[in-house]
């Protein structure tokens, strides 16, 4: 296992001076410890930055559909765009905000609870908290269903695309310097991408594995792993073996230059993409 040294400060391992390259002044991008708030009825993660603190999410496995709680005793890498929603649990709201466990290294340090201070959340797995008191209507509501991402909706793609023997590319998006692939959209991407190419009898499927960089709202770029786009890139390809897609049809490939968005939405660039060609 390899073991990455985070000294916030001071320096992170895999980081380097951006002189040239700054994150725009919406974007907080930054490495902190969560902090657990005990809130009623579902405890909220928060991190302090700055001086300021950001509410993250609530404990709830996958919140949103899109973002996993962090870890006490890891720091997490925190990505998003700041907004003027009303706070919640006491920290600023970030959008579109995605949450990366630093989990190659243990700190002891990260261990923070805070008790609910009359904070709330409503339900046994809300998709939001209520925010900070005094409240208003309650946001505590599950998110309508996208009708575009029904099983019915997707075969019902597949087989138009496949009739019409169109090329269709699957992008599976991964955590900050990490191999795993997420359940279950990102497995489910996956598995799509197998049964389109076996459906399609697919000419070539193509797989490239990509690496990322961080630009951080310090002006430091924190870049992951060397070796990770190849690592995702055979991890991908070894799947759509197994789910029947035949190594004469596979193209495996990746690109280790690692790539970033000038600090907007830096985490699309941590991906793998397959690319069916019937």
């Amino acid at each position: 296992m390899r073991v990455t040294t985070l000294v916030l400060g001071i320096g992170l391992a895999g980081v380097s001076a951006a002189d040239t390259i700054k994150a725009p002044p919406t974007q907080r991008n930054f490495v902190a410890c969560p902090v657990v708030i005990d809130a009623q009825d579902v405890p909220c993660w928060v991190a302090d930055y700055e001086g300021e603190r950001y509410f993250l999410t609530v404990q709830t496995g996958r919140s949103y559909g899109v973002v996993f709680a962090p870890q006490l005793k890891h720091k997490v890498l925190v990505e998003g765009t700041v907004t003027d929603e009303p706070r919640i649990c006491g920290g600023v709201v970030l959008k579109d905000v995605k949450l990366s466990v630093m989990e190659y290294e243990i700190s002891p340090e990260c261990d923070q609870i805070l008790p609910g201070d009359a904070y709330r959340t409503k339900g046994p797995r809300p998709i939001i908290p209520d925010g900070d008191p005094p409240w208003g209507k309650s946001t505590a509501v599950p998110l309508p269903p996208d009708p575009s991402r029904s099983p019915a909706a997707i075969k019902a793609k597949m087989e138009r695309m496949a009739a019409a023997k169109e090329t269709w590319e699957f992008v599976v998006p991964y955590f900050f310097d990490s191999n795993y692939l997420p359940f279950p959209a990102e497995q489910a991407t996956v598995d799509q991408a197998a049964d389109y190419a076996v459906m399609t009898n697919a000419r070539r499927v193509e797989v490239v594995g990509y690496r990322g960089s961080v630009i951080l709202s310090n002006g430091e770029i924190m870049t992951e792993r060397a070796g990770l786009a190849e690592q995702r890139a055979r991890k991908v390809a070894d799947i759509l073996r197994d789910f029947g897609v035949p190594d004469s049809a596979l193209k495996v490939s990746w690109k280790e230059e690692p790539e970033h968005s000038g600090g907007v939405r830096d985490y699309e660039k941590r991906r793998v993409t397959i690319t069916v060609i019937p």
